[in-house]
C-alpha cells in the first residue's frame, strides 16, 4: 500500500496544517477514503443513524482527524 501524497491531500482538502497531513497519511486512507471522510464532514454525505451509511476503518480515522482541524 503506498502512502497518500501531501499534494494529494491539499488537492482534496485544501490548505490544511502540516501536522493534519502527517495524521491523515499515518491511517494508511486512499484519496477516496479521504475524500468520502470530507464529504461527510462537510455534510454532503449522510451517516448511519441520518438515513444513508455506516463509516468505518480508514474513512472513520480520516472524519476523526478533519473534525479536530475543524473544532
Amino acid at each position: 500500500m503506498s502512502v497518500i501524497t501531501t499534494e494529494t491531500l491539499k488537492a482534496i482538502l485544501g490548505e490544511v496544517e502540516d501536522n493534519t497531513l502527517a495524521a491523515i497519511q499515518a491511517t494508511g486512507a486512499s484519496a477516496q477514503d479521504v475524500t468520502e471522510a470530507k464529504a461527510i464532514a462537510d455534510g454532503e454525505i449522510d451517516i448511519a443513524g441520518q438515513g444513508e451509511q455506516a463509516i468505518s476503518g480508514p474513512v472513520m480515522e480520516v472524519l476523526t482527524i478533519l473534525s479536530g482541524e475543524t473544532g
